[in-house]
């Protein structure tokens, strides 16, 4: 026989399952609607499909809805009374808001290379309070755990490595992180960008942020290096 054991809660996250079946199983990942799997059973023009998709992204269930409140009630709640909930439970998390104002942190600097250092001053400037390195890392962590948020490394075209403490990180559905901003944030180019992660792993493949360095000429015509991403 085969058993399949389903979970999404702070007692069955991936890695507790993994560690327990060590050896006697594999992990079947389910991600929420790709564009194209979304595009079968949303009606419309194309134009049409692909706005709502970046709004409210693929969750199958916000599809059941028929009115924009009610969709984003729902990714409101799936966020607040599933996501956070099991990470505040499961690591014993005293300060909930918080996490909860690092969370919006992120969610305004998809598409943007960040460490912890800039996103402890990003917090300070957005929420006016402090935030430890060490609290980030460690909340960035557990985020990645519940599969609410993804990190893409920087990566050396040219020398074939990766470099640097800057990354990026892109959330796993654009409907969720919509509503950690109250769908009031649209950033068509980020949002678009996290898409375009989200559909080449889909697609299989791993994901770098490419940065190549080039010689570019100045107004008084000499030359000096120049990152690219």
């Amino acid at each position: 026989i085969d058993v399949y054991v389903t979970g999404s809660n702070s007692k069955f996250l991936s890695s507790d399952i993994i560690t327990e079946f060590k050896g006697r199983g594999d992990e079947i990942y389910v991600m929420p609607l790709s564009f194209s799997e979304f595009a079968t059973v949303y009606s419309g023009s194309k134009e049409e499909i692909f706005n709502e998709y970046m709004l409210h992204g693929g969750m199958p269930l916000s599809l059941t809805y028929k009115t924009d409140d009610k969709k984003e009630t729902y990714l409101k709640n799936l966020f607040q009374m599933t996501y956070l909930t099991d990470i505040v439970e499961r690591h014993k998390i005293k300060d909930v808001q918080k996490i909860d104002d690092l969370i919006r942190v992120l969610a305004s600097s998809i598409g943007s290379l960040i460490n912890s250092n800039k996103i402890a001053n990003t917090y300070k400037t957005l929420v006016d309070k402090s935030i430890s390195v060490n609290t980030i890392e460690e909340y960035l962590k557990y985020l990645e755990e519940a599969y609410i948020i993804k990190k893409v490394e920087r990566y050396d075209v040219k020398g074939r490595k990766n470099i640097g403490a800057t990354k990026k990180y892109y959330f796993v559905d654009p409907g969720l992180r919509n509503a950690k901003l109250d769908f009031l944030q649209s950033d068509f180019g980020h949002v678009m960008e996290n898409i375009i992660y989200n559909e080449l792993i889909y697609r299989g493949y791993s994901v770098n942020v490419g940065v190549v360095t080039v010689n570019e000429r100045n107004s008084n015509n000499s030359t000096s290096k120049v990152q690219l991403e």
